[in-house]
């Protein structure tokens, strides 16, 4: 029983510990692409875009979208929250 309830205990904190951990590049650009989207769809159609660069920042990422006429900034922090900036292309 002992080994039981020591096993789940330790589950548990695996689990907890990679909930808390920081933000892998894969789950920052599900979320920018998910804030992208929404940003698009309020604004102007912009796709369709594809991701240019990922890079991190501090605690938090800086996901680099282009299309045909802009190009987007989308920064992701590690609790989700996420920041979008566009440029208009030069031409």
């Amino acid at each position: 029983m002992n080994r039981v309830l020591s096993g789940a205990a330790l589950f548990s904190c695996l689990m907890l510990g990679a909930c808390l951990g920081p933000m892998s590049q894969r789950e920052a650009q599900t979320y920018a692409a998910r804030s992208l989207r929404d940003y698009c769809s309020d604004t102007q159609p912009c796709q369709p875009w594809r991701i240019v660069q990922a890079q991190r920042m501090g605690k938090s990422w800086l996901i680099d979208f282009e299309s045909a006429t802009a190009k987007y900034g989308v920064l992701v922090h590690d609790n989700g929250t996420t920041q979008v900036s566009a440029w208009k292309k030069p031409g």
